[in-house]
């Protein structure tokens, strides 16, 4: 029995055959870093957006694209990709770039999609234009991925994230306008944060037009400011076991159609100090596949909340 809506199968349903995410590196950079809104970053996040950027400096999409292709194509045996705009925020850029960027990786003949992972607060109707324009000349799907991380914005405060829940709120609502993908992220161990802030985390996602989401736990990068907060003892992190209870509640409580890309995140051991409590993000994943079956908890089975909870016994009435 399937306890949640997995990603894979959803893609492999949608487009007749597998479909693998080919990380994207753009030259963009993020409001956070260069000023305009910190010159901090948020505290868990490297010097570089995402581990692939260092693989493909200097290389034009279509070039990274081939190079990806050629190497997961036959290991996986996919013939289709999504082209994933990972690293730091990719609407961060002066619109004539971004639409050379979207024409450049939907033009590709293997690309069924692409992904653009940005911030709630660099959602603006001038690229969702470029999007949608581009998406009905080239015929290719769209997906948006914004970070929210938490709904407490105390958390969203200490994190540094330099935008509150509103913001998210009106990104998501924005995006849905549009008709296109939208996943949100989400950190569910964050320390700051107590299991309320989950199940409310939850509920916000699942009352907005999002449809897909992507969990992980609290994992510490190197060189990063979380580093430093760790290294000098002051946080702490949870137990991997309060993470897996975490990920149940949240996915108890989350919209019963929404697909789950993860439940876990991976990261690269030589660039962190804690990934995972030191365990395998797949033995993480069987262990929370086995609690949910052991206590036969199926992704929103308590999402009963929506459409006027506390007047449905009026309406039911003879």
């Amino acid at each position: 029995m399937e306890r949640y809506r997995n990603y894979s199968d959803y893609l492999k349903k949608k487009y007749g055959e597998k479909v693998y995410k080919i990380p994207v590196s753009l030259p963009v950079t993020c409001p956070n870093r260069d000023g305009t809104l910190s010159s901090k970053a948020c505290i868990f996040c490297g010097s570089i957006g995402a581990d692939y950027e260092t693989k493909a400096v200097g290389m034009d999409i279509t070039s990274q694209l081939n190079r990806s292709m050629a190497h997961v194509g036959p290991k996986y045996k996919a013939k289709k990709f999504i082209a994933y705009f990972l690293n730091f925020t990719n609407t961060y850029a002066r619109p004539a770039d971004f639409r050379r960027w979207v024409e450049e990786a939907m033009a590709h003949p293997a690309v069924v999609g692409v992904d653009v992972s940005t911030r709630p607060d660099c959602i603006h109707e001038r690229y969702l234009d470029i999007l949608k324009d581009c998406a009905s000349r080239y015929g290719k799907d769209v997906t948006l991925e914004l970070g929210l991380q938490s709904s407490n914005v105390h958390t969203l405060s200490v994190l540094n994230r330099c935008h509150t829940l509103a913001e998210y709120i009106d990104g998501a609502l924005r995006i849905g306008r549009y008709g296109f993908g939208q996943c949100t992220h989400v950190i569910a161990d964050l320390p700051w944060d107590d299991r309320m802030d989950v199940v409310e985390t939850a509920k916000i996602i699942s009352v907005l037009p999002v449809t897909e989401v992507k969990l992980h736990s609290l994992y510490i990068v190197k060189g990063t400011a979380l580093a430093d907060m760790y290294e000098k003892g002051e946080v702490k992190l949870l137990s991997m076991e309060e993470y897996m209870e975490r990920a149940i509640l949240f996915l108890a409580y989350l919209r019963k159609d929404i697909v789950v890309q993860r439940i876990v995140g991976r990261a690269s051991g030589t660039n962190t100090l804690s990934v995972n409590g030191g365990s395998p993000w797949w033995e993480v994943k069987d262990r929370i596949d086995r609690l949910m079956e052991e206590r036969n908890v199926t992704q929103g089975c308590l999402c009963d909340y929506l459409d006027g909870k506390a007047v449905r016994h009026l309406i039911e009435e003879p």
